[in-house]
């Protein structure tokens, strides 16, 4: 059967424009949209401290400018990815609360005291001990920093949403502070917000009371369990590596820190094996014996570039994309971190967060990457991975010292490299064509509204 290409296009545009019609899903796209900033400076920052971090603690280079430039971009890290989850409250907050008020019933609804309100919600829902995971350490008042992270992000766009959904229906009641028309609209809105204020807060405290009873510390913790409990019984073979690569993609689409969720779980049992393998070349210097540990083909391999493969992704675009197309300035951004493997950039710039058009090559191509990678390595044509690195080095060296100092993992890069920009092609093009449309449509509506406010 012949594959359309075409077809599938105007089926991906299909959706996509069914989520451009769609006000959750348009709030959550802009929110991301709007977070590229500090996920790009974020990324960079991180990327110069990994590099720092590796001259001052296995070089032992400890000069006074380079510890300072290491703890300048520690802090600048700290503020914009440390604190992604925060940022993503109030960009979505802010994004659904201005979808709704386009909605003549949504009038009285202030758009920003429901995002300040989505930002109070959050911290109802938050442990407000920094040991809330020990119950018998002592008591130390303040809030973890893993809420306000990508560890957080998921549950604070969750809770700032609903949030901000119920403060639009309870704004439509008659049940409200009445004040009269001469009173400023900034009083008005702060006296109407009261009431309805007020039950968004109550519902989400007696939440947090229900999910104390049920003997979760917190939301995080709740999700945590639910998504992540059948991942405790997986195995070590490539079904498992499907498995685990499938999940990890999964949530990345809807904007959790995929990685840092599964490899929290998954790791208790994947890493001793890893090391176990290291150990054993360590002494014998021989691959003979040697298993392929299920890590190295899910971190390495599979995502070369970061979790979605997207270095291929970048290729693509570069070479496929128009020139000053937003694409195409949004991959010359992302490329050097994404040669180190940092890949915030692109994830939320172009965005692939629920972007219906790049699901199939986000989802798949990594999985393919490590399917051919398991194969080539069980029939010998690529040694096993067995030396530990830092993880600071650029794509092709990490292999290099991961494989030994042999080419054969470096040769296997490439071609998968090679591969996944022509994978991702068609839709990257597909994208594009869709970005290009709403764009001339954003156009052709400003100029009627323009042509209507003459007239």
């Amino acid at each position: 059967m012949k594959f359309d290409l075409n077809k599938l296009q105007q089926r991906l545009l299909a959706i996509s424009e069914w989520v451009n019609g769609n006000s959750v899903l348009q709030a959550l796209k802009n929110a991301f949209i709007r977070i590229i900033p500090f996920t790009v400076i974020g990324s960079f920052s991180n990327l110069i401290k990994t590099e720092l971090d590796n001259l001052i603690n296995n070089q032992h280079i400890t000069w006074f400018w380079l510890v300072e430039l290491d703890k300048l971009c520690g802090y600048i890290g700290t503020a914009t990815l440390g604190m992604i989850g925060i940022t993503v409250l109030f960009s979505s907050g802010y994004s659904y609360a201005k979808e709704l008020h386009k909605d003549p019933k949504n009038k009285n609804m202030n758009i920003f005291i429901a995002t300040l309100l989505s930002f109070a919600t959050y911290f109802v829902m938050v442990p407000n001990n920094v040991n809330f995971n020990n119950s018998k350490a002592k008591v130390v008042e303040g809030f973890a920093t893993s809420f306000f992270s990508y560890e957080g992000m998921f549950t604070a766009l969750l809770v700032g949403m609903i949030s901000v959904f119920l403060y639009s229906r309870f704004s439509r009641s008659k049940f409200a502070i009445k004040m009269p028309s001469s009173v400023p609209q900034n009083i008005f809105d702060s006296f109407f917000a009261l009431i309805p204020m007020l039950e968004v807060l109550l519902i989400f405290g007696v939440a947090r009371l229900g999910l104390e009873a049920l003997g979760f510390n917190s939301l995080v913790q709740m999700i945590s369990q639910i998504l992540m409990k059948p991942l405790l019984s997986v195995g070590t073979g490539l079904p498992a590596i499907i498995i685990v690569i499938l999940a990890e993609q999964l949530l990345w689409f809807v904007g959790l820190h995929g990685f840092n969720i599964v490899w929290g779980i998954i790791s208790g049992f994947w890493l001793p094996l890893f090391l176990e393998q290291v150990a054993k070349y360590a002494k014998t210097q021989s691959f003979k014996g040697i298993m392929i540990a299920p890590n190295t083909m899910t971190n390495v391999y599979a995502m070369i570039g970061g979790s979605g493969a997207t270095f291929g992704l970048l290729l693509a675009i570069l070479i496929f994309c128009k020139k000053k197309s937003m694409e195409r300035e949004v991959a010359k951004l992302a490329f050097i971190p994404g040669c180190f493997g940092i890949n915030e950039p692109i994830i939320f710039g172009l965005p692939i967060v629920l972007n219906p058009i790049m699901f199939i090559p986000w989802v798949f191509v990594p999985i393919i990457n490590a399917v051919i990678a398991y194969i080539v390595t069980k029939i010998g044509w690529v040694v096993p991975l067995v030396v530990l690195n830092t993880g600071s080095e650029p794509i092709f060296v990490s292999t290099w010292i991961l494989g030994a100092f042999h080419l054969s993992p470096v040769v296997l890069t490439l071609v998968l490299v090679i591969l996944d920009t022509f994978l991702y092609a068609p839709f990257v093009l597909a994208n594009q064509k869709q970005e290009m449309k709403a764009h001339k449509k954003a156009q052709a509506e400003g100029k009627h509204a323009g042509a209507r406010a003459t007239a």
